[in-house]
């Protein structure tokens, strides 16, 4: 595991790759948070209490500088595509399931409200926000707030403070 300053992981953590994982400067992970996929964060990152990250050793979240998640979001990197017909259980074997394995990526300012849903391949655009209880299905716009179950597009973010506030923390 490779930790940047003023890390902080409560005891109750379970990361099954830990040996791989990657945590910038700042950053803070709460009780419960339960990760099975390979996991990359950067600065001033905060994942908040029993967030659970699925999808097993090939599947990957990364999240940059100023992202979050809120308490009991689940964040999915892999799962079944339930349209093929075919068999869905993870203990079944690859080749009898039409399996979604994309990366999940928090770009720079993006977070995701409580007990909210991201399912694979999802891109969380510059800015963006997911609003609580709601499912995010495909990326998003920059600084745009999405909310509801499909998520959709609500209301524009104004970055402008955002970014001055960056700035002096020595981020372009």
């Amino acid at each position: 595991m490779i930790t940047g300053n003023d890390f902080y992981m409560h005891k109750d953590v379970y990361i099954k790759n830990l040996t791989t994982a990657k945590f910038g400067n700042h950053v803070a992970i709460d009780k419960g948070f339960y990760c099975t996929t390979q996991i990359t964060v950067g600065d001033y990152v905060h994942i908040a209490p029993y967030t659970t990250i699925i999808g097993g050793n090939n599947a990957s979240l990364i999240m940059e500088d100023f992202s979050g998640i809120s308490a009991g979001c689940k964040i999915v990197c892999v799962s079944d595509d339930f349209t093929g017909g075919c068999l869905m259980n993870p203990q079944v074997p690859e080749k009898y399931r039409k399996i979604i394995n994309k990366p999940v990526v928090f770009k720079r300012f993006s977070c995701v409200g409580v007990n909210s849903v991201v399912l694979p391949g999802v891109v969380l655009a510059e800015g963006s926000v997911l609003g609580a209880n709601s499912i995010l299905t495909k990326p998003t716009e920059p600084w745009t707030i999405y909310v509801g179950s499909p998520a959709r597009a609500v209301k524009k973010r104004d970055k402008g403070m955002i970014m001055e506030y960056a700035k002096e923390l020595g981020y372009e």
